[in-house]
């Protein structure tokens, strides 16, 4: 029985090591640029993707998606390190804590570099962050050692261990036997117990309740005129919905107008409406158009989840064609660019 004991926690100690010593990254794949909802997990052995315009992972589009990769860096050698990483869109890489790495925004084809000194054999928490927003997506993560002199190379599998992984000892002997107990005499003689003054009963108070008179219904508001709609479709649609530069993430100040937009609309059931997208004038110009379509996508999804009829609704993506600031001389013209219209009809 001890020898069989014995061989079974050896294979669980062996099975334990032999999965914790695999070589990789953990990485999470998202849907939505900003990790906003976990798909799956894997084992990544390295950092070195090219998706042409195709899934990164099953359950993912092939646009519009941010993985998290996380572990341990074991250094080979003391000394500056520098990483570099080749991506389409955004990266952001720490090392130990220290963030080596930050260039989380739209671009195609960067090359982004940032150095780290290390010491020799010490396993260094590692994080990789990355986003890809339209079309092709691509990141490559390459280091140059201290003294080597060549060229950036890709970050290996042999240097990577799995978040959490720790040594665990190996099992030389069998453990020790526990003593056995001996069984306990129990005693025949019923305990002496001592009689429990009762308790005073209470009393409930007899009184009846008063009544509460009954709260009239208040009045509901009448019903806006014709002329009163009007009036609110015109301030309504000199207020525009503005967004996060180079994503169709909605501003938080712009959330009232959207309500405010929702009471308008149910006040009007019979209305239809017209959102259009706007982007700056910076980056290329077909980004840009797909990434007006998405943001008055955005604003049409928000309302169709508050109610309204999807039929109700027409979008159309109009890129950097039609500015408020014709060449915006300051951040602040530029960002007003960055919009979505809705016209009522």
């Amino acid at each position: 029985m001890k020898r069989t004991c014995f061989l079974t926690i050896a294979l669980f100690v062996f099975s334990f090591n032999f999965l914790n010593a695999q070589s990789g990254l953990l990485g999470e794949y998202f849907s939505g640029t900003n990790f906003d909802r976990k798909v799956m997990s894997r084992v990544d052995s390295k950092i070195d993707f090219t998706w042409d315009r195709v899934s990164p992972a099953p359950g993912i589009n092939a646009t519009d998606y941010s993985i998290r990769w996380t572990g341990r860096l074991q250094a080979p050698k003391s000394g500056k390190y520098v990483f570099s990483a080749k991506v389409d869109d955004g990266i952001r890489v720490w090392v130990g804590g220290f963030k080596v790495i930050d260039a989380w925004g739209p671009h195609d084809y960067g090359d982004f570099s940032g150095a780290i000194v290390l010491e020799a054999n010490r396993a260094y928490d590692l994080k990789v962050e990355y986003y890809n927003g339209i079309f092709e997506g691509e990141i490559q993560l390459r280091w140059v050692m201290p003294e080597s002199g060549n060229s950036p190379q890709p970050v290996q599998a042999q240097y990577f261990t799995q978040p959490g992984t720790k040594p665990v000892a190996a099992v030389t002997k069998p453990p020790a036997a526990k003593p056995e107990k001996k069984p306990v005499k129990k005693s025949t003689t019923p305990p002496k117990t001592t009689p429990s003054k009762p308790k005073p009963a209470k009393t409930e108070n007899t009184k009846p309740a008063s009544k509460l008179p009954a709260e009239k219904p208040k009045p509901q508001p009448p019903a806006p005129t014709e002329t009163e709609l009007k009036t609110q479709q015109q301030a309504l649609e000199l207020k525009f919905i503005y967004f996060v530069k180079s994503k169709d993430i909605i501003l938080p100040e712009s959330k009232k107008t959207l309500d405010d937009w929702v009471v308008f609309l149910r006040q009007k059931p019979d209305a239809t409406i017209d959102i259009a997208g706007h982007t700056d004038d910076l980056g290329n110009d077909e980004k840009n158009r797909i990434l007006s379509e998405q943001r008055a996508q955005i604003v049409a999804d928000y309302l169709v989840s508050q109610g309204l009829d999807k039929n109700r609704i027409r979008t159309k993506g109009y890129g950097g064609t039609q500015p408020i600031y014709v060449n915006p001389a300051t951040e602040k013209e530029r960002s007003l660019n960055r919009r979505v219209e809705i016209r009522a009809k």
